[in-house]
């Protein structure tokens, strides 16, 4: 099995960046820069040029970088059996070495995507880029990768059964942008607003991330590891059981 989720991320690191291996790059990197640019920029024009404690650069880095790690591993997984079924007709492949491989480079990318910002940014900047809490953040950055492979696993079968089903999918990830606390101070919002919002395990994760980086971050009441390692785990259940069952006809099912 790990000779060939091995191979296999080789294979999906070739294909991920494609021929052009420079344009690859430029748009893993590009794409969080380009997001967190833009809303430095409405930040400054508004005046809310700092968070209290908190580097507005880091503030969005710690949110879009991970935030995107999450949404690329749920469709990369989703996208992951149509774009290898010629592989799975042989029989050493199975489905999970796909999902399992797509997940693992996409964490791999954009953690090293992550550590990357922190460095430019503390670098020109002169801000501080170490975490308070090391291994809570690296836990919380974990949690949120292993929360989007519980989900992609699940929508894999979703988007397989239902035609139109990717249409959803999307705008529910779009959603989820807004609702996950990615771009603002989750202590502006009001109380009963934030009691809603904390069900969203990819919100607490993030929060869990930047509460363990920041030295003074604000905590709220209601966000731990336990309530969105326990959805993950719900999650990752319910797609192995689909998988035990519907594995053979995943990719053929439209």
């Amino acid at each position: 099995m790990r000779d060939v989720i091995e191979a296999l991320f080789f294979r999906e690191l070739k294909t991920r960046f494609g021929k052009n291996r420079r344009l690859g790059y430029f748009w893993v990197i590009g794409e969080p820069m380009t997001h967190i640019l833009f809303f430095l920029v409405i930040f400054t024009l508004i005046r809310a040029r700092s968070i209290p404690q908190v580097p507005i650069e880091m503030f969005l880095v710690t949110g879009f970088v991970p935030f995107f790690m999450f949404r690329n591993i749920v469709t990369q997984i989703m996208a992951g059996v149509q774009a290898n079924r010629a592989l799975i007709a042989y029989k050493p492949v199975k489905p999970i070495h796909i999902f399992i491989a797509r997940a693992l480079l996409e964490m791999g990318i954009y953690f090293s995507v992550f550590i990357l910002f922190m460095v430019v940014f503390g670098w020109f900047l002169d801000l501080p880029i170490l975490p308070i809490h090391f291994l809570e953040v690296f836990v919380a950055f974990l949690g949120l990768a292993f929360l989007g492979f519980s989900l992609g696993v699940c929508l894999a079968f979703l988007n397989s059964e239902l035609e139109y089903a990717q249409i959803f999918i999307n705008y529910g990830i779009n959603i989820l942008y807004f609702g996950s606390a990615v771009l603002y101070p989750l202590w502006i919002i009001p109380d009963h607003i934030v009691e809603f919002l904390l069900y969203n395990p990819v919100l607490q994760f993030l929060e869990l991330l930047r509460e363990n980086y920041f030295d003074g971050y604000p905590k709220i009441e209601g966000i731990n590891f336990t309530y969105p390692f326990s959805f993950g785990i719900i999650l990752l259940f319910i797609g192995l059981w689909f998988y035990y069952f519907r594995y053979k006809y995943l990719g053929q099912i439209r």
